[in-house]
């Protein structure tokens, strides 16, 4: 019997890996999410990068793509995010 709601694998690199980070919305918060991802995954565009306020405009929600070179690169990139206070959710 297989189980029809794992998630499907990554094979990696991952060109192109969707991330959505989103916070509170502060002057530079987009920025900061920019510069801290790109320090970690260098081959990020900025020309790329999305960025969309929520519907009251207290979160911003910033889309980027990168790419992913293993599980654990996926792993630290989230972690450094949560770890400043600044970032609610990485999806």
């Amino acid at each position: 019997m297989t189980d029809k709601t794992a998630a499907p694998k990554i094979e990696f690199p991952c060109a192109n890996y969707s991330m959505k980070i989103v916070g509170r919305k502060t002057a530079g918060y987009s920025a900061w999410v920019v510069q801290c991802v790109s320090e970690l995954a260098p081959d990020l565009d900025p020309k790329k990068v999305q960025v969309v306020d929520s519907r009251n405009g207290n979160f911003q929600s910033v889309r980027l793509a990168i790419i992913a070179k293993s599980a654990d690169h996926l792993t630290q990139i989230h972690q450094t995010l949560m770890a400043s206070g600044k970032v609610k959710l990485v999806l």
